[in-house]
C-alpha cells in the first residue's frame, strides 16, 4: 500500500501491542488491489475497513466502503511518517491524533490524547489472537497483577505488557470413588483483559507544542482545546474519567477542582517509608489547595487492575503510608463514579477536609454532568470506530 494511514486507522494500528503485529504477516502487494487488500487478515482484524489515508493536495480523493482519503499535508511529511513492518507507511502518534480530530467528537478526542500520552492502550484481541498469546504467556499463570505492570523502563524498544484479572471458575475432577463420580472444585485463573501497560507513545509538553503549532491549521482549534484538558500521565481508562470528573470545570459537567495532579510523585518520610517499602508514591489524583497548602489524593480502584491480593496489599501499605503523613486518601471505584450522589459526597467531602467553598449544583449542571459521565465512563474499545 502506496497510501499514508492516517486518522483512526492509525489509531488501531497504534492501539495494537507489538507481540500481536507480529503474528500477522504482511499486507498483499498494492499489485494485488484494494479488494485483496481489505480481506488480508490484519485490516479485517485490526485496521477495519474503510481504511482513511492521506493525500499530497491534488491527489484523488477516494470514498468508498474499502477506503476514505483525506488532505493533510502535515501528515503527510516524513517527519509525521514512520514505515513499518506490514508494508505500509502510518502517521506518527502526533499527526494521527490531528487527523482522527475531523472524524470524532471532542471527548472522544481527549479521550484518544490521553491514551496516546498514558502509560495504557485499550486493545481486545480476536479469538484466535486470543489462542496463540495464551501459547506464548503460560507463564502469566503464575505472575500477579502487580509484576504484570512493572515496565523495564531500560529497554530502547517499547514494552507492553497485558493486564490480568483473577477470576473463579469451576472445573471438574477425577475422583477415586467407586461410582466413578467426577467432584467440581472452584479454581482461580488468569483471565486477560483489553488494558494494556507500555510507555506514553507522545510525552505531554509535545502534545501542548504540537497543539500550539497547529492551532490555525484546518481543525486545529479543535485540536488545540482538547489539548488543554490533557493535564497528566493516566494509567488506566478510569484514571482519565475521574481526572475529567473532578476537573473539568463545573458548566462542563465536572467539580471544578483547579489545582488537579495526575500521578504526582510524594516523597514519603522515612517512617511512611517502612510502611510502604518504597521511597515515593503516586497518588492517582492529587487535589491541592494551595492557599493552605494541603492536598488530599484520590486513589483509583478498577477491578481488573486490582484484581490480585498481592495488588491490594500493596496499595493498603501504601494508602496507610500516605495517610501516616497526614493526607486524606480517597478510594473511589467505577461504580461510585458512574452514580451521581456518591459522587457529590466525595466532592463535598474534598471540600471539607481542603476547606474549599462547596456549591451544590444547578439542576443544568446536574443534567451536564451526567452527559460528560456517559461520554467518560464509555466503553473505550469503540473510540475511533
Amino acid at each position: 500500500m502506496d497510501e499514508i494511514v492516517c486518522a483512526n486507522t492509525a489509531f488501531r494500528y497504534w492501539r495494537c501491542p507489538p507481540q500481536v503485529r507480529d503474528l500477522y504477516p504482511r499486507l498483499p502487494s498494492p499489485e494485488d488491489g484494494w479488494r485483496a487488500l481489505s480481506q488480508s487478515p490484519f485490516v479485517v482484524d485490526i485496521l477495519k475497513t474503510p481504511i482513511i489515508t492521506t493525500t499530497v493536495p491534488g491527489g484523488v480523493n477516494y470514498h468508498s466502503g474499502l477506503r476514505t482519503t483525506i488532505h493533510c499535508d502535515d501528515a503527510s511529511e516524513v517527519d509525521s511518517t514512520l514505515e513499518t513492518a506490514m508494508s505500509f507507511r502510518v502517521t506518527n502518534p502526533l499527526a494521527t491524533l490531528f487527523t482522527m480530530a475531523r472524524f470524532v467528537s471532542p471527548t472522544d478526542l481527549v479521550l484518544a490524547m490521553y491514551e496516546f500520552c498514558g502509560r495504557f492502550s485499550v486493545f481486545e484481541p480476536t479469538v484466535a489472537v486470543e489462542a496463540e498469546l495464551d501459547k506464548a504467556n503460560e507463564a502469566a499463570e503464575n505472575a500477579t497483577t502487580e509484576s504484570l505492570f512493572d515496565l523495564d523502563e531500560s529497554q530502547d524498544e517499547p514494552q507492553w505488557k497485558r493486564v490480568y484479572a483473577r477470576i473463579k471458575v469451576k472445573e471438574q475432577v477425577n475422583t477415586k470413588e467407586p461410582n466413578g463420580q467426577k467432584k467440581t472444585k472452584e479454581v482461580t485463573r488468569l483471565k486477560g483483559t483489553s488494558l494494556w501497560m507500555r510507555k506514553p507513545l507522545i510525552e505531554l509538553h509535545e502534545l501542548h507544542e504540537y497543539a500550539s503549532k497547529m492551532k490555525r491549521r484546518k481543525w486545529g482549534t479543535k485540536f488545540y482545546n482538547a489539548a488543554q484538558l490533557v493535564t497528566g500521565i493516566a494509567a488506566s481508562p478510569l484514571e482519565v474519567a475521574g481526572i475529567l470528573l473532578l476537573s473539568l470545570p463545573r458548566s462542563r459537567g465536572g467539580a471544578g477542582f483547579r489545582s488537579v495532579y495526575v500521578n504526582d510523585l510524594t516523597p514519603l518520610t522515612a517512617s511512611a517509608q517502612s510502611i510502604a517499602g518504597q521511597r515515593v508514591c503516586y497518588g492517582d489524583i492529587v487535589i491541592v489547595n494551595p492557599t493552605i497548602m494541603k492536598a488530599d489524593i484520590v486513589e483509583i480502584q478498577g477491578e481488573v487492575i486490582h484484581g490480585s491480593g498481592a495488588v491490594l496489599g500493596h496499595d493498603a501499605k501504601r494508602m496507610t503510608a500516605l495517610q501516616s503523613m497526614g493526607y486524606d486518601v480517597f478510594l473511589v471505584t467505577h461504580d461510585m463514579l458512574n452514580d451521581a450522589e456518591q459522587l457529590d459526597a466525595i466532592v463535598r467531602s474534598l471540600c471539607s477536609r481542603l476547606e474549599l467553598r462547596y456549591r451544590c449544583k444547578t439542576k443544568a449542571q446536574k443534567a451536564t454532568e451526567m452527559e460528560l459521565r456517559a461520554k467518560v465512563l464509555c466503553n473505550w474499545l469503540e473510540i475511533g470506530r
